[in-house]
């Protein structure tokens, strides 16, 4: 198919001009300038003829490749995109195993706090139930140390009392009679 174009373009090139030249005349302008035209369009032709023939096979090797590098274009597209969706799902799982995790972390936060204030609460009981004992323990000793105090505050008042008593009320005779009967008594005790 290619010789037959060729051919046809070939016969083309060599009968056109010298119709359109005997179709206008020798000397005539517009057949002149319709030689000129014809002329014009043939030297286009067998450019283009010879730029197809000698372009024909880079250019399509061109377009090949590039229509090659487009496929693949877009299959590493499509491949970047699935992987850029399966990473957005994993990136969703995390994100929801990660709201699970954040509220179990709560509760446990809740639950270890709730651990520890009755914890402290109970140690704080203890301690004013300690701090009640002591305080009693205390004031039972000092109410003892007071009430024993008082006895012999009330023993010494009792004593200088007696003896006031007595050294108004004995005499110097009753004086020695009382150290004659404890020396007496001392006498009979050692026997």
């Amino acid at each position: 198919m290619p010789g037959k174009i060729r051919s046809a373009i070939v016969l083309a090139a060599v009968l056109l001009p010298a119709a359109v030249f005997a179709a206008a005349g020798e000397g005539s302008t517009t057949g002149r300038q319709l030689y000129d035209l014809v002329m014009r369009i043939i030297n286009f032709v067998i450019l283009f003829g010879v730029l197809i023939y000698f372009l024909r096979k880079p250019a399509r090797n061109f377009i090949e490749n590039s229509v090659e590098t487009i496929r693949k274009l877009i299959t590493d597209a499509d491949e970047t995109q699935k992987i850029a969706e399966a990473k957005m799902k994993e990136a969703e799982e995390k994100l929801a195993g990660l709201s699970r995790e954040v509220e179990e972390l709560m509760e446990h936060a809740r639950e270890e706090s709730e651990a520890e204030k009755a914890r402290v609460l109970s140690e704080a009981e203890e301690a004013v139930e300690k701090l009640k004992r002591e305080a009693s323990q205390a004031i039972q000793q000092e109410l003892k140390k007071s009430q024993e105090e008082l006895r012999n505050e009330v023993a010494e008042i009792a004593v200088t009392i007696a003896r006031e008593i007595i050294q108004e009320n004995i005499q110097e005779k009753d004086h020695t009679r009382f150290i004659a009967e404890y020396l007496e008594k001392l006498e009979g005790s050692q026997q």
